[in-house]
């Protein structure tokens, strides 16, 4: 073959290369496409076949919301973390950027919060020094918004702290904070009408369980961070007396009472320290919340409850799709959803950092 064969037969085979890439590009920007316009058309389908409940009539009691929330790109705040993340450790779960990173979540969830949870008296924001941005919300909301700091609550002696393990530990120690809240992460919404009494009792608390299995114990790596905590957990609620419930609790609002809270501090308090000076997440490490339950349910302050509706959602993962469709679809008829920025989705469904960030714009404007 001549050179100029050869240059010729190189130069088609990057024009075959470009037009691949290009073919490439609009099949994306096709998926792309669909999925917004999949959203749009279930967003109308949604509203118009939904209909608009009466406000429920307060209760006797009050009672608040407490949201955990971090800015992940904040610089000073990546600088404090770096000095206390896990230099090795197999399991990263508990360092993975989908633990801290925000797409909006939380001012669509506060606005969702004032439309279907009026009874709400405070909004308490946890942050560490940093300031959410809000400015989206509308004036007129029916609760007040308070931001509260770590150190204006949590102990000295377990500060700094990057576990939203050793947050929970400590949420009953804010100043006016109800008897009765809702401890919200910023990926849970309040999707339709509801009432106080759709989490709390006049003695104690509604909880909501799923019917998933826990994994086996021995299946587990000594690293995990997740399931082993969660084993921890039932162990130690069951040498104190109380049964496990099956399944698992469902990821939406997590109804706390400040007295039972108090309690565990004074019945494991070895635990509970434990808990709370972790900087990050661990294997060995307890569940507050998940204890909070089995306390409730072992000394008749806690009623399981069925049948109010709940759509739970791998936002990140790109074959949720028809999961985003369904709720959509089935608006006013699920009580909450949580749309969940998943650290175990497989590399090859995870959908990119700015894909994510349409994905969140598109479903967060649909459902607020």
């Amino acid at each position: 073959m001549n050179s100029a064969a050869k240059l010729l037969g190189q130069a088609n085979k990057v024009t075959s290369l470009k037009t691949a890439i290009r073919s490439a590009v609009k099949s994306v920007a096709r998926v792309e496409l669909f999925e917004a316009i999949a959203i749009k058309a279930a967003e109308s389908a949604g509203k118009a076949r939904s209909s608009k409940a009466a406000v429920a009539k307060p209760e006797d009691f009050d009672v608040d919301a407490v949201y955990l929330w971090v800015d992940d790109q904040d610089p000073a705040w990546q600088a404090r973390r770096a000095k206390y993340a896990p230099s090795r450790q197999s399991d990263s779960s508990s360092v993975s950027a989908s633990r801290f990173r925000q797409f909006g979540e939380l001012a669509a969830s506060i606005q969702m919060l004032a439309e279907h949870a009026p009874f709400i008296r405070n909004v308490f924001i946890v942050v560490d020094q940093q300031q959410p941005d809000l400015s989206a919300l509308p004036a007129n909301l029916p609760f007040e918004i308070r931001l509260v700091n770590h150190s204006e609550f949590i102990p000295a002696e377990y500060l700094p702290t990057y576990s939203s393990r050793a947050i929970t530990a400590n949420l009953h120690r804010i100043e006016g904070l109800a008897e009765r809240f809702l401890y919200c992460n910023d990926d849970v919404f309040i999707a339709k009408p509801a009432s106080a009494s759709d989490w709390f009792t006049s003695q104690g608390v509604r909880l909501r369980y799923t019917s998933t299995p826990m994994p086996e114990r021995g299946s587990l790596a000594p690293d995990e961070v997740i399931y082993n905590a969660r084993y921890k957990t039932i162990d130690l609620a069951t040498a104190h007396g109380w049964s496990n419930v099956d399944g698992m609790p469902e990821h939406g609002p997590h109804p706390f009472l400040k007295s039972i809270m108090r309690e565990l501090w004074r019945d494991f308090v070895v635990e509970m320290n434990g808990v709370s000076t972790a900087k990050f997440r661990t294997s060995d490490g307890l569940l507050p919340e998940w204890l909070h339950n089995l306390a409730a349910l072992g000394t008749g302050r806690g009623k399981l409850v069925t049948g109010s509706g709940y759509k739970y959602i791998a936002i990140n993962d790109q074959n949720s799709l028809p999961a985003i469709i369904h709720m959509l679809l089935n608006r006013g008829r699920i009580l909450t959803v949580c749309l969940n920025d998943v650290s175990e989705v497989a590399e090859g469904s995870k959908l990119s950092d700015a894909k994510l960030a349409r994905r969140f714009k598109r479903v967060l404007k649909a459902m607020v």
